[in-house]
């Protein structure tokens, strides 16, 4: 009697993408749309023996079509009739997860998702319980390009690398796009890599933040990436090539989210969150012993050349075979290194905070002693490179945020230290713009003869402003920028103001100050004590040239706050 199937490879419709609220997972995801609940059935062919229920496999799509295969040449899953005992389900991920947490939810005998991640995070929101997960096949994390943008960024010294990328992302040449959401095994391996890039490198807090406030989420980046930009999009190797397998492919014609003709650029150094496990479920019983069965055979010579095939490395990370035809290069190192929840929550926490907007206040010194001359900065004065800080750093901040602009020397008004110039204001979304508002300010202020510095007064003043209008979906906090001396004897002293400022902390209503001294001489000590006990950074610059990194740095002294080193000689 021919064999007859008794499975289907039931491959999910599409659907607008969904936000997934699983349980005990702080973050959401971007799933794209499922097929049907995790209990659903398939129709039983006739001629084939219903009595003993199939194994249910449930596989992320770009899996299912081999373990199918596999599955219908292991003869110990076949019945008496020649019917496979096996179902095998496309299934998104994330809609596994979002299947699972609906009551009563049945989980399938079998789950092989593209990352243990995936299965750490159902372990954790205590929804499955696996014993073991043994990995069937890896694919390494790579950044998908266009040929046309590998071509032009790698020019005549070969295949495109790493650190040129990164540098294009930092340069906005390129914008990496990780709309498939925050918590995505792809979106996770792409964080680390650019941490681990970062960190080598001597201003890894600002390199970091500058990356993570460029990417493009949901079609919107931070850091002002032109909407048309050319994109990198991070993927599992085996997207890559699968994309370049298609028959007659056509400019255009991409899997979702991948660029046209797409070519592999690996990170450095390379690593993989998708090690595809074979998450047993069953309990016991016949189909245990058919769950072992699949695996073994998945595991065997046979199983692992299908897997080969279909462009999946091994489970040890060895691609031989695949080839620079298909836009990848097998002799890339992949290993296997599958980040834990924890670390994975980090990475996502570290992006949403620093991609998070500003409400913020400038303060800038307009006292005498800022009228000096600072040498090692080429003959400008401290005003000039406050103004020169002021402009460069808020020009990092985007349309959404909120900004605001005092000046302050001694007695600069009749009743105080300080005047508002400019109140905390949108950046975009008023007429006329507040940007320009912002920059038609910031070049009209001007020295005060003689004036001197009523620092601490005003420290404290601005604190309470941020303070009044506090938002909390925002980033609320204040940078001061001065020669750090305050000669004001009237007024309240460091030692009192620092007790004031940790003591108005304490309802969570944080306002870090951020401040930028200039010069060798400048007093940076006292400004040091103000940002540690508002949480903030304290900088010293001596040219312009350092105050993009100094502002990128301070934004990215959220991701760490209360820990962060706080001062640096910048």
């Amino acid at each position: 009697m021919p064999s007859r199937a008794r499975h289907a490879l039931i491959v999910p419709r599409r659907r607008p993408r969904t936000r997934v609220l699983l349980v005990a997972v702080t973050v959401a995801v971007a799933a794209l749309g499922g097929g049907g609940a995790i209990a659903q059935t398939a129709r039983t062919p006739a001629g084939c023996d219903d009595a003993r229920p199939p194994l249910d496999v449930v596989a992320s799509p770009d899996i299912a079509p081999v373990i199918l295969a596999v599955a219908e040449s292991v003869d110990d899953l076949r019945d008496s009739n020649g019917c496979i005992r096996a179902r095998v389900r496309a299934e998104e991920d994330p809609d596994v997860l979002s299947a699972l947490v609906q009551e009563g939810a049945k989980p399938p005998d079998v789950w092989i998702p593209t990352s243990s991640l995936w299965v750490e995070r159902a372990a954790a929101s205590h929804l499955l319980e696996p014993a073991q997960h043994p990995s069937i096949a890896s694919s390494p994390l790579v950044l998908a390009v266009s040929s046309s943008l590998h071509d032009a960024l790698a020019g005549a010294d070969g295949p495109l690398g790493w650190d040129a990328l990164v540098s294009a992302a930092s340069g906005r040449q390129v914008v990496l796009d990780v709309s498939q959401g925050p918590t995505a095994p792809a979106t996770v391996g792409l964080l680390l890599a650019l941490r681990a890039t970062a960190d080598r490198g001597p201003d890894g807090r600002a390199t970091v933040t500058d990356l993570l406030r460029g990417l493009r989420t949901n079609g919107t980046a931070t850091g002002g990436a032109p909407v048309g930009a050319d994109v990198a999009v991070p993927v599992s190797e085996q997207a890559v090539w699968a994309q370049h397998e298609k028959d007659d492919p056509r400019p255009g014609d991409a899997r979702p989210g991948l660029p046209p003709e797409p070519v592999a650029v690996y990170p450095s150094p390379a690593a993989t969150p998708f090690d595809h496990p074979f998450v047993d479920l069953t309990a016991g019983g016949t189909t245990a012993s058919d769950a072992g069965r699949l695996l073994a055979a998945l595991q065997a010579v046979g199983g692992r050349h299908r897997l080969r095939e279909a462009g999946f490395r091994g489970a040890d990370g060895v691609g031989g075979g695949l080839t620079a035809d298909h836009g990848i290069d097998g002799s890339q190192p992949g290993t296997v290194a599958v980040p834990d929840v924890a670390t994975a929550d980090e990475a996502v926490r570290v992006l949403e905070v620093l991609r998070r907007d500003s409400r913020l206040l400038a303060v800038v010194d307009v006292s005498g002693s800022m009228a000096a001359v600072v040498p090692e900065a080429g003959g400008s004065t401290r005003i000039e490179l406050s103004m020169r800080a002021a402009a460069a750093g808020l020009a990092l901040f985007p349309d959404s945020s909120q900004i605001g602009l005092w000046a302050f020397s001694e007695d600069v008004s009749a009743i105080s230290d300080y005047r508002e110039v400019l109140p905390i204001t949108p950046l975009a979304g008023t007429e006329p713009n507040g940007r320009e508002l912002l920059a038609r300010a910031l070049g009209e202020l001007e020295p005060v003869t003689n004036g001197g510095t009523g620092l601490y007064d005003t420290t404290l003043a601005a604190v309470r402003a941020v303070r009044a209008g506090w938002d909390p979906g925002r980033v609320n906090a204040v940078v001061i920028l001065t020669d750090g001396e305050d000669t004001d004897d009237d007024g309240i002293g460091l030692d009192q103001l620092l007790a004031t400022l940790r003591a108005e902390q304490s309802d969570g209503r944080a306002v870090p100050v951020m401040t930028i001294a200039y010069g060798a001489e400048s007093g940076i000590d006292a400004l040091a004590a103000i940002s540690q006990a508002t949480g903030g950074a304290a900088y010293r610059a001596t040219s312009p040239d350092e105050i993009r990194q100094i502002f990128l740095d301070a934004v990215g002294q959220r991701a760490c706050r209360p820990n962060c080193v706080p001062m640096t000689d910048g």
